[in-house]
């Protein structure tokens, strides 16, 4: 059986292990997610990260961006921001989560084939470009997950459930005010990573077209969800934008970033 298989099966399995187990543990406030958690994550996490290098970088000074590899190189970063985060902090419902998905997650390279070629002699700049768009999308994820577990306490506090006994997911959840500074938190990591995607961009562009800017729907449509973030964290600083105002801004910065390129390469190596 082929090395890589076997490690994507490894991989996949513990993080639908300790995903499943962590989510099952907040079942009452105070629970911890289980010691051993970590160390199975840290196996997981690098058993991806050799099977995902090997499919990106498939062969010698080559990088192959496809959507499946992208959905497993942004479930890869997210789990990997998250471990770092869970050996300084008590880990929440969110890891729980995102390490369910990614279980599914790393599968996507083989379950979405694709036969675009390569591209061959990438320059560093590129590769940072690639590299700070698939970690951009990563903190997405993250600020995706804890959006819709805030709009489920949101609309738990607005009828009146509160003074029940909290139950599953909702257990482990912190007050309302502090799940939004979390995610206005992973918010402004998204829009840093964002800011450098878009610098980077503008390098390679310049390298390769003798342009500043590629004005395709890539790049347009990119510009303008990083737009609407940085209007979200200034509303937010400035104007205190809170709730359903604040998470209907989001999703709109949200759903542009998902049709610049995680839809456009759906298009292209699956519906084509």
């Amino acid at each position: 059986m082929d090395l890589n298989i076997i490690l994507y099966g490894v991989a996949s399995i513990f993080y639908l292990i300790v995903g499943g187990k962590i989510v099952s543990t907040f079942k009452k406030r105070g629970d911890q997610a289980p010691t051993w958690s970590l160390p199975v994550i840290a196996a997981a996490i690098v058993a991806h990260f050799w099977v995902l290098q090997s499919s990106i970088f498939c062969a010698p000074q080559t990088i192959w961006v496809t959507f499946g590899n992208s959905i497993s190189a942004i479930c890869f970063f997210s789990t990997l921001i998250l471990f770092f985060g869970a050996l300084y902090s008590r880990v929440h419902a969110l890891y729980g989560i995102v390490l369910l998905i990614a279980g599914l997650g790393i599968w996507s390279p083989l379950l979405f084939p694709s036969d675009a070629q390569p591209i061959v002699g990438s320059t560093m700049g590129f590769k940072l470009h690639i590299a700070f768009g698939l970690l951009a999308y990563s903190f997405m994820l993250m600020s995706v997950v804890q959006a819709v577990l805030m709009s489920i306490l949101n609309s738990r506090l607005k009828n009146h459930e509160a003074l029940e006994e909290p139950e599953g997911i909702v257990a482990s959840m912190p007050n309302l005010m502090t799940m939004e500074r979390i995610l206005f938190r992973v918010i402004f990591a998204c829009f840093v990573v964002l800011t450098l995607t878009i610098i980077t961009g503008m390098v390679s562009t310049v390298h390769y077209l003798d342009a500043l800017l590629a004005f395709d729907h890539k790049t347009v449509l990119t510009i303008l969800s990083w737009l609407v973030f940085g209007i979200l964290l200034l509303g937010r600083k400035l104007l205190g934008w809170r709730s359903r105002k604040a998470l209907t801004i989001f999703w709109i910065a949200v759903a542009l970033q998902v049709i610049a390129f995680l839809a456009y390469r759906f298009v292209l190596d699956v519906l084509k």
